[in-house]
């Protein structure tokens, strides 16, 4: 992608994270977009196909970027698999953090089930890789697919009410720790941790 390109995609997607602040997506219009990007609709158009494309490749790099964080560690047998855990969503929170209200706009609005497959692939990716490690490949990709999907889906409605908690009283550090526990252990082992 030419740099051209990508600064008009980077206005575009400021100009709506701007508007997301005192209106729901649908209310925002294309042409105040253009105008607080300053850009054409043309270039509107030579980018994305709607409002909800515009917030889609924002998450899309968000996820990357928690990706980029955490795939150093998924060869690692020196961490165990709840600071692992731990680390990668620690890793998406604060990510999500530095965009929360394009993050809410995602999940709440029409690109919400969009977002959650892009959340879940992330997800999945995480966990079948770190899989494939700790089991030393003896899972068969359906196995895998099923572990990946399970965890994912919790995941996500972890995250997902993290992000639209409108007390903000869940702190990145305490969710990530609790899915850091959780996952690896079981209910079962979560809950015999919290008694200890």
């Amino acid at each position: 992608m030419d740099l051209r390109k990508r600064r008009s995609q980077e206005k575009l997607q400021l100009a709506l994270a701007e508007h997301l602040q005192n209106k729901t997506i649908d209310e925002i219009t294309i042409g105040e977009l253009t105008k607080t990007a300053g850009v054409s609709r043309q270039t509107f158009y030579s980018n994305f196909d709607s409002k909800q494309s515009i917030l889609l490749s924002r998450i899309e790099t968000l996820f990357e970027r928690s990706w980029a964080k955490s795939e150093s560690l998924i060869q690692s047998t020196d961490i165990g698999r709840a600071e692992f855990v731990e680390f990668c969503i620690r890793n998406l929170l604060e990510e999500c953090e530095k965009e929360r209200t394009l993050m809410r706009a995602a999940f709440t609005g029409q690109a919400g089930i969009q977002c959650l497959s892009l959340l879940k692939k992330l997800v999945s990716r995480l966990i079948s890789e770190r899989v494939l490690v700790q089991f030393n490949n003896n899972l068969g990709p359906q196995q895998l697919d099923t572990i990946s999907d399970f965890y994912a889906g919790g995941v996500i409605g972890t995250v997902q009410g993290w992000l639209l908690d409108e007390s903000r009283s869940k702190d990145i550090d305490d969710v990530a720790a609790k899915i850091g526990r959780l996952i690896p252990y079981g209910l079962d082992g979560y809950l015999k941790k919290l008694d200890s």
